[in-house]
C-alpha cells in the first residue's frame, strides 16, 4: 500500500497479473504442442515410415513416359480392364478408382466419399507419329496431387502397384515399348 491512498497496492494489480499469466500459459501449451507435433513428423519420416517417406516422395517426383505402338481409345481399354480400380468412388473404405477417363486422358484417385482423397494420378495420351505404318503414342503416367500425414506421403503402397499395374498393361499391348523415368520436381 502507498502512504498517499488507502486500499491501493503498488505495482501491478491482481486481475492483470491473472490475465498475463494465463497468457503465457497458453503461448507455452501452444509452443509445446507444435514441439511435439515437429518431433512426430521428424521421426515417422525417419525411423518409423523411413521407407514410405522416401518411396513416397519418389513416386510423386518421377514421370514415367511411354512410347508404344497402339490405338489411344485401345490403351485406355486395356488401362481400364487391367489395372484394380473401383468402379467407383468407395462409400467407407479408400480404394483406388476411375476419376474420369477420355482416349487422351485416365486420371485415378484414391479415397473414399467419407474421407479425404489422398492422390490423384494420371495417364496422359498424345500421338507421337508414325513408325512403319502404325501409329505410336506417347504414354505419361504420373501423380498429380497428393496429401501428406506427419510429413509422409500417404497412399504410397497404393501410388506403387497403380504404377506397377499401368506398366504391366502397357508391356501387354506392346512388349517393345520404350520407358524412361523423368523427375520432374
Amino acid at each position: 500500500m502507498n502512504g498517499t491512498s488507502p486500499g491501493t497496492t503498488d505495482g501491478i494489480s491482481g486481475t492483470l497479473m491473472g490475465v498475463l499469466a494465463l497468457v503465457v500459459l497458453v503461448i507455452v501449451a501452444v509452443l509445446w504442442g507444435k514441439l511435439k507435433d515437429y518431433g512426430r513428423a521428424k521421426a515417422k519420416q525417419h525411423v518409423f515410415a523411413r521407407r514410405d517417406h522416401r518411396d513416397g516422395q519418389q513416386l510423386v517426383a518421377e514421370e514415367l513416359h511411354f512410347t508404344l505402338a497402339a490405338d489411344p481409345g485401345r490403351i485406355r481399354d486395356v488401362v481400364l480392364s487391367s489395372v484394380r480400380l473401383a468402379p467407383q468412388c468407395p462409400a467407407l473404405l479408400a480404394d483406388a478408382y476411375v476419376l474420369e477417363a477420355s482416349d487422351s486422358e485416365v486420371v485415378v484417385a484414391y479415397g473414399s466419399a467419407l474421407s479425404r482423397r489422398n492422390f490423384t494420378a494420371s495417364l496422359r495420351l498424345s500421338p507421337a507419329g508414325a513408325t512403319n505404318g502404325a501409329g505410336r503414342v506417347d504414354a505419361v503416367w504420373g501423380i498429380r496431387t497428393w496429401t501428406l500425414s506427419d510429413g509422409v506421403t500417404d497412399g504410397v503402397s497404393v501410388m506403387r502397384r497403380l504404377r506397377e499395374d499401368v506398366e504391366a498393361a502397357l508391356r501387354g499391348l506392346d512388349p517393345g515399348l520404350h520407358r524412361t523415368v523423368r523427375r520432374t520436381r
